[in-house]
């Protein structure tokens, strides 16, 4: 009866793909530097297509997707993809205040709770198997911290300390049992109880831990010891991590930091520039900045496409020349965020440039107006490689992440303007602080708060939290501006 249901649900998908897709007929304006091109992308072109992979019969999300939204399965599901899908409808809530997206967002955190967490040992599993069974496999950083994206995204829409506490449980865990107190940085990975099993350190285990969620926790808490572990992780990238000649950011190494590999990727360059420039706000640190910039434009000398536009792939740290030149949809966000953002600070218009026509290539090619969100692999022309939308890397994480913070910096650092982003909170005591920011930058204020469609005026707005009243589903906007 269960196969039953689930090809009746299949056939359903590919009808729906094929005649009633939200996103076949639409449009969109190619204007890259409008705040209301990304959040309409978000919503429209992005998010309706992972409606389709919710399963209502077992939990969760479907992780394996075809490129019309037709879903492979019963499969393993695995907890690090379902946070991600989590993640995509948090920021969708953000942006639009549209309850249903908070109502997927939940479907996927129970899951993700009742069956992605491992009750004897603490962390989250690799994968569930069909009939619902665990694995029993090492845990990979890489799973832990982003097991903790969509959860810690949850928390700041929605004050849900229960969902919080699944953060800090896997965080002290890495503390305690991953991070390398000689040599400095977290293990590749630990044994499923979390006994050391390797020496070896990554890129993923690093700043992966960073973007995945302990910028985000840290912003939504801002406990200070969190902003100390943040320092510990990225004074570590830049000692270790990233070549002081020629800005490039390796991949593997040993217990003591020497390098194991040549080949570097594009996108892990990118992103560790994204990652130090945040820091440098959160800390004012110039070296930070210094470091992100010299990681920009070394990827800018040899992994921008001068021709077509848009970030290659990978290339050789020995013979930088070398690269392959097909284009990851994840690897194109990492760049457009570092370059508007290190624009916001130095005002170089190379960066400026770059982020125009990468943007821009982003809309030509990425987008997938037909059956919606965006391919995963381009040729370096623009033409599809891969046009499956969801699988063990790939899903509503990157797309949706690049939209919602392309909204928030081109709102109010290039058009000088207002941005708004909604919250469903709960509050058992009077008072209790909530963090509504997701930038770095203290320039960023807040400038009103409604709740329940009443004005609030008890917020700091210096220090963006809002003091909350006793009450269940506030209905919570916030509206910030620039000093």
């Amino acid at each position: 009866m269960k196969k039953f249901f689930y090809i009746i649900k299949i056939c359903l998908l590919i009808t729906y793909s094929a005649f009633a897709s939200p996103q076949a007929q639409k449009t969109t304006t190619l204007d890259v530097t409008n705040p209301d091109y990304w959040k309409n992308q978000a919503l429209s072109d992005l998010i309706p297509f992972w409606e389709q992979t919710i399963d209502e019969e077992d939990g969760g999300f479907y992780t394996d997707v075809e490129e019309n939204g037709s879903v492979w399965g019963p499969a393993k599901k695995y907890p690090r993809m379902i946070s991600r899908v989590i993640f995509g409808f948090c920021a969708a809530y953000l942006l639009s205040g549209e309850d249903k997206y908070l109502k997927f967002a939940k479907h996927g955190i129970d899951f993700l709770i009742n069956k992605g967490w491992d009750k004897e040992n603490g962390g989250w599993f690799t994968y569930i198997d069909e009939s619902g069974l665990p694995d029993d496999w090492d845990k990979n950083l890489f799973d832990q911290t982003y097991g903790n994206l969509g959860p810690i995204l949850y928390y700041f829409v929605t004050h849900d300390k229960n969902v919080l506490s699944y953060v800090e449980k896997t965080h002290n865990l890495m503390q305690l049992k991953a991070w390398d107190k000689k040599y400095g940085g977290y293990y590749s990975k630990v044994g499923k109880n979390w006994e050391k099993v390797t020496s070896t350190k990554s890129f993923n285990s690093q700043i992966d831990t960073c973007t995945a969620y302990l910028i985000y926790y840290y912003l939504a808490t801002r406990e200070e010891k969190l902003l100390k572990d943040l320092k510990n992780v990225t004074d570590v990238v830049v000692k270790h991590m990233v070549d002081p000649k020629t800005g490039f950011v390796g991949e593997y190494y040993d217990e003591r930091w020497k390098s194991l590999e040549n080949t570097l990727w594009a996108g892990h360059n990118l992103k560790t520039g994204w990652v130090l420039t945040r820091m440098y706000f959160l800390t004012g640190n110039k070296k930070y900045l210094e470091y992100a910039q010299k990681i920009a434009d070394s990827q800018i000398k040899y992994m921008w496409d001068n021709k077509n536009h848009g970030w290659f792939f990978r290339f050789e740290r020995k013979n930088p020349s070398s690269i392959d030149d097909s284009k990851d949809w994840w690897t194109q966000e990492e760049g457009n965020n570092l370059m508007i953002y290190l624009y916001h600070i130095t005002s170089n218009k190379n960066y400026y440039d770059k982020f125009i026509k990468g943007a821009s290539f982003w809309d030509r090619y990425f987008i997938d107006r037909k059956y919606g969100e965006c391919y995963q692999t381009l040729s370096a022309d623009g033409t599809p490689k891969n046009k499956v939308k969801g699988n063990l890397y790939k899903s509503a994480y990157h797309s949706m992440e690049q939209a919602l913070f392309l909204y928030l910096y081109l709102s109010l650092y290039i058009n000088k303007a207002e941005a708004v982003l909604y919250f469903n909170l709960n509050s058992d005591s009077k008072n209790e602080k909530h963090y509504v920011s997701l930038l770095e930058d203290p320039s960023v204020v807040i400038k009103n708060v409604e709740i329940n469609g009443n004005i609030w005026e008890n917020f700091d707005k210096d220090r963006c939290f809002i003091s909350l009243p006793v009450g269940k589903d506030l209905k919570v906007k916030v509206t910030f501006k620039v000093k």
